[in-house]
């Protein structure tokens, strides 16, 4: 397609500014958000290493810290990961979370989670 801008002609479409790093894998898995005062169950949609979309039926604030709470299946048991986040959009379906300051653990959770085969499996049984 082209457009036309000013007085010459581009013959590509306007790019939009990509914020994400490294691969997203989408999900549809029940989670806990903490914001510091009330757990609340929440759906996660899709995670990466840097961050994360949790869909919500309440408001978080932008640059509100939260901890995201997944419980992973992992060698035939249970993993409760929690991820510290600033809140970095807010959607009014949910929130895009921008992950702070992950422990050893946590990040290789993560790492595992984003780089599996089937990770709706990996937290297919969470809550």
């Amino acid at each position: 397609m082209q457009w036309r801008l000013g007085c010459g002609i581009v013959n590509e479409e306007p790019k939009t500014t990509e914020r994400r790093f490294g691969p997203r894998r989408g999900l549809d898995v029940k989670v806990f958000a903490h914001d510091g005062v009330d757990l609340r169950k929440c759906t996660l949609r899709d995670i990466g290493l840097q961050g994360a979309f949790i869909q919500t039926d309440f408001l978080l604030s932008e640059g509100a810290d939260v901890e995201l709470v997944v419980r992973l299946h992992r060698d035939g048991k249970y993993l409760h990961c929690r991820f510290p986040a600033k809140v970095a959009r807010t959607k009014t379906e949910g929130a895009a979370l921008r992950f702070t300051a992950l422990d050893q653990l946590a990040q290789q959770a993560l790492v595992d989670l984003v780089y599996a085969d089937d990770p709706q499996r990996a937290v297919e049984a969470s809550y």
